[in-house]
């Protein structure tokens, strides 16, 4: 019977592994065309300045705001994504599958750090690797930017990391912290790891386990002795003693809310198993944090909630109440973590709130990718609390870490009864989030295609011999406009001459036209492109690379525009000055 079971579990374990990159495969294949978008052009920048200098990877110039700085002073993370993707820029240029197909490794091992934490976390329950892989958060962040590499290294990092503690091998506990290290040189703001692996090891009272985190320490300390030798100061350094602006924290906070819910469509299920059960507290505790968060956000916001921001603020607020709240009352009743499923919903809570006060206090706006991080701690503390696997008979107390801690486990759970119906809650609301995914992943390719589309355009209308055509604004249409041969115009010149074409996108990021050029565009030609579905990412009320306001990451809605691009000819006359 042993051995059969444990085959059991070893085949179920197996399955999950690769349902874990089956995922990934269904998230990323279908983008891997995707146009280059918003700080993918900062990324490809350090890529092509790493095959000039390798050990100098800042040591270059970009005009990423007006006029051309030094990519140390702009770029906020450190180059791993960029040296990853440097031989392929070499190999291939600026092809975008290519590169796709290599960040899709990193979708790769998210989903299987998920499937290894579900296993571990989560009775082997397959619902928090659907939920965070099918995410709109994830699908519409195949880019090449360093988000979802972050997220997929962390939650790899914590994996093997949890996995050396829990078995007493040192160099599981060593391998985990150098993920962390690679998932800090990625994006500075896996820093939340250090706290967050200590606090598994002391959890588990293996504090000395801690110690091995030395090797993430050691990566990210190479990584500032190198900037100081090649560039004269330290780039994190830089970053933290530069003041930089930015949101009030407490706009950040609310964007989050609104971020998780929209990304996250867990909190329908976790009302009705709270529901079910008769948890009144835990129900009325929900909604008076769900009353706060709203009578707070209205105060910061510029004019009264829309219908979708409503909606994604309250999913959100619940969901993170759901989810911690039973653990929390748990603690309060036991008298601390008495037994080894409360170290581990502590465990998760940690890593969830360090995610969450990063994503809050540690950044300048907010903005989806910034939010990634919280979505696999919190899906799995979640799907704990609604213990799906129970409707399979298989209990959270069959996955031990080791006999003694199990039988500290609470019996009560065993004498619960079966939820079947959760079952459907759960594919309803995994359905609903799956198409959304899939369709903001749409959406945001839409938008970001414009760019290409109308710099291949261009490229074979616009030029003619002794003139120049010149690109306003910055994110991807910036590489496609510097790849089509177009000149981009700085805020300090040069400027165009007569008889010279200027190109001007309404949407993209960008500054004011220089002055020089007051009364002196006449309009030649406009073209708008407009969406094939009723969602947009980055349009009149969403802003999925910056939320805030009253904008959510995306909204349903009739407006189809996606951008319009206006040519003008630059007259030596002077005439009316054009909008920017």
């Amino acid at each position: 019977m042993i051995s059969s079971g444990s085959g059991e579990r070893s085949a179920a374990g197996k399955r999950l592994y690769w349902i874990g990159v089956l995922l990934a495969l269904a998230v990323g294949v279908p983008f891997l065309n995707k146009p280059f978008h918003i700080d993918d052009t900062m990324v490809l920048a350090v890529s092509s300045q790493i095959l000039r200098e390798p050990l100098r990877p800042f040591h270059a110039s970009i005009n990423w705001s007006g006029d051309p700085v030094p990519i140390f002073e702009k770029t906020t993370n450190p180059p791993l994504v960029s040296y990853v993707l440097a031989p392929l820029v070499a190999r291939f240029g600026y092809r975008e599958a290519p590169l796709h197909l290599a960040m899709l490794g990193f979708l790769v091992i998210l989903g299987l750090a998920m499937a290894w934490l579900a296993r571990r976390f989560a009775g082997g329950s397959v619902w928090p690797v659907l939920f965070v892989m099918l995410s709109p958060g994830v699908a519409a962040s195949v880019n090449v930017m360093r988000d979802v590499p972050m997220m997929a290294l962390s939650a790899a990092a914590v994996a093997v990391f949890v996995s050396g503690v829990d078995r007493r091998r040192w160099p599981l506990a060593l391998g985990g912290s150098a993920l962390a290290g690679l998932a800090i040189l990625t994006k500075y703001s896996a820093v939340i790891l250090f706290p967050v692996l200590i606090g598994y090891a002391l959890l588990r009272r293996r504090g000395r386990d801690g110690l091995w985190l030395a090797a993430a320490a050691a990566l990210l300390g190479l990584w500032c002795l190198q900037t100081q030798l090649t560039e004269g100061r330290i780039h994190l350094v830089y970053l933290l003693t530069t003041g930089r602006g930015g949101q009030p924290w407490t706009d950040r906070f609310y964007a989050a809310l609104v971020t998780v819910g929209a990304c996250l469509f867990l909190a329908p299920a976790l009302l009705a198993e709270a529901a079910s059960r008769g948890r009144l507290r835990l129900l009325a505790g929900t909604a008076i944090a769900m009353a706060l968060a709203l009578v707070g956000a209205r105060r910061h916001l510029f004019g009264p909630p829309g219908s979708q921001y409503l909606l994604w603020h309250w999913a959100g607020a619940a969901l993170l109440s759901l989810a911690i709240l039973p653990m929390i009352g748990a603690l309060r009743r036991r008298g601390g973590a008495s037994t080894a499923a409360d170290a581990d919903s502590v465990f998760l809570a940690l890593w969830t709130g360090a995610a969450i006060v990063f994503a809050v206090l540690g950044v300048m706006f907010q903005a989806v990718r910034h939010v990634l991080p919280v979505l696999p701690p919190l899906a799995l503390l979640a799907v704990r609390s609604l213990r799906p696997n129970e409707a399979r008979g298989r209990p959270f107390d069959r996955l031990r870490v080791t006999p003694s801690e199990a039988e500290g486990r609470d019996s009560s759970d065993r004498a619960r009864r079966p939820m079947r119906w959760m079952v459907g809650v759960l594919g309803v609301c995994l359905l609903a989030q799956a198409v959304i995914a899939f369709g903001v992943g749409a959406a945001d390719y839409a938008y970001a295609d414009t760019y290409r589309q109308f710099a291949h355009e261009a490229r074979t209308n616009l030029p003619r011999p002794g003139r120049d055509v010149w690109f306003f604004g910055h994110w991807g249409w910036q590489l496609y406009a510097s790849s089509a041969g177009f000149r981009q115009l700085a805020g300090h010149g040069p400027m165009p001459k007569a008889g010279d074409a200027l190109i001007v996108p309404d949407r993209v990021d960008k500054e004011q036209l220089p002055a020089a050029l007051d009364g002196r565009l006449a309009l030649i030609q406009e073209k708008t492109y407009s969406s094939p579905i009723p969602l947009q990412t980055m349009g009149p009320g969403s802003l999925f690379y910056g939320v805030s306001g009253g904008n959510v990451p995306y909204i349903f809605t009739r407006e189809r525009k996606l951008e319009t691009f206006r040519v003008y000819r630059v007259e030596a006359r002077r005439g009316a000055r054009p909008a920017a």
